[in-house]
């Protein structure tokens, strides 16, 4: 029987009765109640392990489709920009079915404005993996020093071309496989909080309202332990409109963040989402660590998305780890004996933007873990797929230098 894994309820300001789901290849959606209109509508996103079937009687089949999904993350967007949460359904480069239903809005759904005009209902299932490392994992096309900056056209033939062969077989991955497709409990309980308090507390050697107290929490002893009575009183419910921003901003509070409760309301529900979706691909125990990501595309890595990644690390007497990550597939390329330092490279799979390591540059931290077998193979299978031949590479160098030369001439005497 399909279990549903996580349900998320969103409210989004719909214009000309046009939307579509960001991180899909599926084209705009509508609302069967009309053709042109504005409105705010609910939407109640599921994600299920499997076909769901129909839902119960209040809701209405407005459609149903399958499509292929980018990351694993979807979003509703509008025309005019706006955006409602990401929602994680399930792993990267899967198909997957959807169901569309449609009734009355009743008390409670979306954030409980009173504004919704319609309510929707998104049912997602996985179907199968769909990766292929030719579609799905091409590197940058051919690039030469100087080919980018001086607009070299190059013929087809010298860009990248998918390989005449696979070297390896695509790894195909089951439901089971993945942490996203797991049934779970609820990751951002506040009795879980209240747990991790208590255990904070008996570490210090202190009660657990003293403990509050020295955060700033203004709660005598023997008072009940409740989401109100935990959180400063400028944090407590009610501070936004949003439910699920207003949860994030208190939970910040109560441990203390300050940093976080400055930011404006686009920016913490940015950071509220990529935190419930980074705990929703882990499992229990799961450790977590920081790396850089360099170079092209490191400015947004999707999460749920597994790359090899490379950073310098101390050289630690007896070959310890720095902290117990980067462990797939690692690799120490070189060796920085001056600083002590190893050059390591290994496969990681991205849970979000660290927030609290500032990149320069083209360079972005990201908050990480290390890759479980079956993502692990999509990399390897990727990189053993698009191997570079050598004598080619060399050829194609020559011809990009021929043309940079011919361009810079060309230049040179249009200065005269």
């Amino acid at each position: 029987m399909a279990q549903l894994l996580r349900r998320l309820d969103d409210e989004v300001y719909v214009e000309y009765n046009t939307f579509g789901l960001d991180g899909t290849d599926l084209p705009t959606w509508g609302s069967p109640t009309d053709e042109a209109y504005h409105f705010v509508a609910g939407v109640r996103l599921e994600s299920w392990d499997a076909d769901p079937g129909p839902a119960d009687a209040s809701w209405t089949p407005v459609s149903s489709t399958t499509f292929v999904a980018e990351s694993g993350v979807v979003a509703i967007i509008t025309m005019m920009d706006g955006r409602g949460h990401d929602f994680l359904i399930g792993p990267p480069r899967f198909e997957y079915g959807v169901d569309m239903y449609l009734r009355e809005p009743k008390p409670g759904d979306g954030h409980a404005t009173g504004e919704c005009e319609e309510t929707w209902l998104l049912r997602f299932w996985p179907i199968r993996d769909v990766f292929d490392p030719i579609t799905h994992a091409a590197p940058f096309s051919y690039i030469a020093r100087g080919v980018l900056y001086y607009s070299i056209d190059l013929e087809p033939e010298q860009l990248m071309q998918p390989p005449a062969r696979r070297e390896v077989p695509v790894p195909v991955s089951a439901v089971e496989d993945w942490a996203s497709l797991r049934v779970g409990p609820d990751l951002d309980t506040f009795d879980g909080w209240l747990r991790r308090l208590h255990r904070k507390a008996e570490g210090r050697g202190v009660t657990t309202h003293e403990l509050l107290r020295a955060g700033g929490v203004d709660i005598e002893d023997d008072v009940d332990l409740t989401p109100a009575s935990c959180s400063p009183p400028q944090a407590r419910a009610g501070r936004f409109q949003d439910p699920l921003i207003d949860r994030y901003y208190a939970e910040q509070a109560r441990w203390g963040s300050s940093s976080r409760q400055d930011l404006d309301e686009d920016r913490l529900r940015e950071y509220a989402d990529g935190e419930r979706i980074a705990k929703e691909l882990c499992r229990d125990g799961t450790r977590t660590f920081s790396v850089p990501v360099e170079g092209r595309g490191a400015l947004y890595v999707p999460p749920g998305t597994s790359r090899r990644v490379w950073r310098w690390e101390d050289d630690m007497l007896g070959g310890e780890l720095m902290d117990d990550g980067l462990t797939v597939d690692r690799r120490i390329l070189a060796r920085n004996p001056w600083t002590r330092q190893i050059l390591v490279s290994g496969i990681v799979t991205v849970l979000r933007r660290d927030h609290d390591r500032h990149g320069f540059g083209d360079t972005v931290w990201y908050v990480v873990r290390d890759a479980e077998p079956h993502e692990a193979a999509r990399v390897l299978c990727a990189e053993a797929t698009w191997e570079e031949d050598p004598d080619r590479r060399r050829a194609l160098d020559e011809v990009a230098r021929e043309k940079l030369i011919d361009l810079r001439a060309t230049y040179r005497s249009r200065e005269r």
